[in-house]
């Protein structure tokens, strides 16, 4: 009976486990109930990403629903915004492409750009829904830290864009097994895509967000040195990924 309370204890290693594992498939739920209007589907995501890099931060409980919810209705406005426009931007391309298509020579080769463009936004979507989740402004100063956090680190760019792009090739690829997959991504497929991208981005965004405790909750100013205060990731190796200073004065802190 020892044995077990210690194997299921908050302060074990599987206690730990249960708990990520927890947090990540009610978050992942979560996600999926938001986005059932499809056009909340931007603000489902930063809540996700919200959550979940509010647990990479912390890793301690958390109300799973309070906090999704309020990176829910925070980032709603901007990320909703941001979602239609996006959405918008790609189906006219689709169209672009499907005319171009339809000719040779030059035309036919725009084509190509087309397809170019559309890989770039991809990328910038990734990117675009955790920075409005970890950082505050308008939308030109989102757009500018998107683009410096998606092309500053090429290899952490292309990881996060295999975790995304490799899930959807198998999904339709094997659309045999179409039922299995939709329970895969309904139970924590897009949480643990997230929770992957994010754990890499956080790397990135680390030295530009405020300083947390092992809750993940911000220390406030003046508190960094009380002895009473244990400081998340103070053994973190991050130090080659410290900002310029010009961008970091351009960056908002939010309240990660």
């Amino acid at each position: 009976m020892r044995f077990l309370l210690k194997l299921f204890s908050d302060e074990s290693a599987f206690g730990r486990f249960l708990n990520r594992l927890y947090i990540l498939i009610t978050s992942n739920l979560l996600f999926v109930l938001f986005s059932v209007p499809v056009v909340t589907i931007g603000a489902s995501l930063c809540a996700l990403n919200y959550t979940l890099m509010k647990l990479q931060r912390g890793d301690r409980h958390f109300k799973v629903a309070a906090t999704f919810w309020k990176g829910f209705k925070e980032n709603f406005r901007k990320a909703t915004i941001a979602f239609v426009v996006l959405v918008a931007v790609v189906m006219l391309q689709a169209l672009e492409i499907s005319w171009c298509r339809q000719f040779s020579g030059p035309m036919a080769m725009f084509t190509y750009v087309l397809y170019g463009l559309l890989f770039i936004e991809a990328i910038l979507a990734i990117y675009l829904f955790p920075v409005i989740a970890a950082f505050n402004g308008g939308f030109k100063e989102l757009i500018e830290d998107t683009l410096y956090f998606s092309f500053s680190k090429p290899f952490s760019m292309l990881l996060c864009l295999l975790l995304h792009a490799v899930p959807l090739f198998v999904t339709y690829s094997f659309l045999t097994y179409l039922p299995l997959w939709a329970f895969l991504w309904m139970i924590g497929g897009f949480a643990f895509i997230a929770y992957g991208s994010t754990h890499i981005m956080l790397r990135q965004f680390k030295p530009f967000l405020p300083e947390v405790d092992i809750a993940g909750d911000i220390i406030p100013p003046g508190m960094e040195d009380d002895p009473n205060i244990l400081v998340a990731d103070e053994n973190s190796d991050d130090a080659d990924d410290e900002p310029d200073e010009k961008t970091l004065r351009e960056m908002m802190k939010y309240g990660l």
